[in-house]
């Protein structure tokens, strides 16, 4: 079974942290880009089962309707979609009851809705085109046009932001009582208009208590933390994303979209015009060396960690001998758990980078 990745890299507004390959300037380029997408859907070649698909973006919801459908229904003919996760990002100021219904009817029966904060002064210093009733009001069309499993995106450590002011947002969103919600530090990335602000952020320590706090939060009121920045009611985990931190595999569709095919690593072009007019996709063969470091960044991101034996097996090492030295190390100051799994304790989160870093 394979994973389906679409990426609609168009925006209303590009919000003022994103460094994501999206566009708010680009309009003009809309029809051409769904055609082309289609196309590539068309020829592909592979495994045609999807257990999963996720479009994302950019918004894929700031496509004009009718261009959506089109793309939608090119997956749907060209994979068996037979029990499938079929997610869909959308803005809360990009889409009305019309369209939720519409996606629906069409087989998407997951939606992720970028929320970010419930202080519309946040928001506001996001760049985001929405503010929280916008949210709520979208939330509650989503309920009524039969949505049963949403995500809700959060994220901490914004301009401004507060200790009480990141709990009331926890607090609004655990009373719509979503399926799943992510949980995002704010990173500030060169090339964002934020990188040349002078911000007030919270500092280091207030962000590790607003992290803690979500984790306990979230899990007092039902939600299991499965990733570091994932948390989901029981089975409501998001199964494609799961995919990328497994690497199983996948493809992706749409500019700079990337895809995973027996340790084959595919890239499109990710400027749109050569996306549509010469797509001239990289191709990686991984080496096992390659592979491992990968297995081992993503599978610690989950909570669970990564089983020991499979590992061995799948990339014929014996890994307490290859890695003793690091493994001892990180015991001794209690960031990792090491048996059937390997796995980062609860303070080897707040260092992850440095933890994984190390096994590379």
């Amino acid at each position: 079974m394979i994973g389906v990745y679409v990426h609609i890299p168009f925006c209303v507004k590009k919000c003022n942290y994103c460094d994501f390959n999206s566009f708010d300037n680009k309009n003009s380029l809309k029809q051409r880009y769904a055609e082309k997408i289609i196309e590539e859907i068309n020829n592909f070649e592979g495994d045609l089962n999807a257990d999963t698909v996720f479009f994302g973006g950019g918004t894929p919801t700031a496509l004009e309707q009718d261009l959506l459908q089109r793309i939608i229904l090119a997956v749907n003919n060209k994979f068996n979609t037979t029990d499938c996760e079929f997610s869909m990002e959308a803005n809360p100021a990009t889409i009305n009851s019309e369209g939720l219904l519409l996606l629906h009817k069409n087989g998407v029966n997951r939606l992720s809705i970028g929320l970010q904060s419930a202080n519309n002064d946040e928001l506001k210093a996001l760049g985001r085109i929405h503010c929280f009733e916008d949210f709520v009001s979208t939330y509650c069309m989503a309920r009524e046009a039969g949505f049963d499993n949403i995500n809700t995106d959060i994220m901490f450590g914004i301009p401004n932001q507060t200790l009480d002011s990141f709990k009331r947002t926890l607090e609004e969103v655990v009373k719509l009582k979503p399926e799943h919600v992510s949980c995002y530090s704010l990173i500030i990335e060169q090339g964002t208009p934020f990188y040349n602000m002078n911000l007030n952020l919270p500092d280091e320590e207030t962000e590790r208590k607003m992290y803690y706090y979500a984790v306990s939060y979230l899990q007092q009121n039902g939600y299991i933390q499965y990733e570091i920045s994932n948390f989901a009611k029981k089975s409501m985990q998001c199964r494609h994303n799961i995919k990328y931190w497994e690497r199983k595999n996948y493809v992706g569709f749409g500019a700079g979209a990337s895809s995973l095919i027996e340790n084959v690593r595919y890239k499109n072009s990710e400027k749109l015009i050569q996306y549509i007019e010469n797509n001239m996709p990289e191709k990686e063969i991984l080496t096992m060396s390659d592979a491992l470091a990968e297995h081992i960044f993503l599978g610690l991101r989950k909570t669970d960690g990564f089983n020991i034996k499979e590992t061995e097996r799948l990339y014929n090492i014996e890994f307490y001998q290859k890695y003793k030295t690091v493994i001892d190390k990180y015991l001794k100051l209690n960031l990792i758990t090491y048996g059937e799994n390997m796995a980062l304790t609860k303070e080897g989160v707040s260092v992850s980078n440095i933890i994984m870093s190390d096994f590379m």
